[in-house]
C-alpha cells in the first residue's frame, strides 16, 4: 500500500485495523489462543470467506501486516 496523501490510504489503514480487531475477537470468542500465527491464520480464514474483491485485499494485506509487521506496497 503506497502513500498517495489520499484518504484511501486512510481508508484502508482503518480497514486494515478493522480487520485485524475482527480476528483477535474471533479467537478470544472462541477460546483460541492470540499469536502471531493464529492471527494470520484466522485472517486467511477471513478471507478465502470473504465475497468481495477489496475485502480480500484488506484481509490479505492485514494478514502481511500480522506476519511481517509491514503493509505491501502496491
Amino acid at each position: 500500500m503506497g502513500y498517495n496523501g489520499g484518504k484511501m490510504d486512510e481508508e484502508r489503514v482503518v480497514m486494515i485495523a478493522n480487520a485485524i480487531g475482527s480476528a483477535v475477537l474471533e479467537l478470544k470468542f472462541s477460546g483460541e489462543r492470540i499469536a502471531e500465527y493464529t492471527l494470520s491464520e484466522k485472517l486467511e480464514e477471513m478471507r478465502l470467506s470473504e465475497t468481495n474483491v477489496i475485502g480480500k485485499g484488506v484481509y490479505r494485506d492485514a494478514a502481511e501486516l500480522v506476519r511481517t509487521g509491514r503493509l505491501p506496497v502496491t
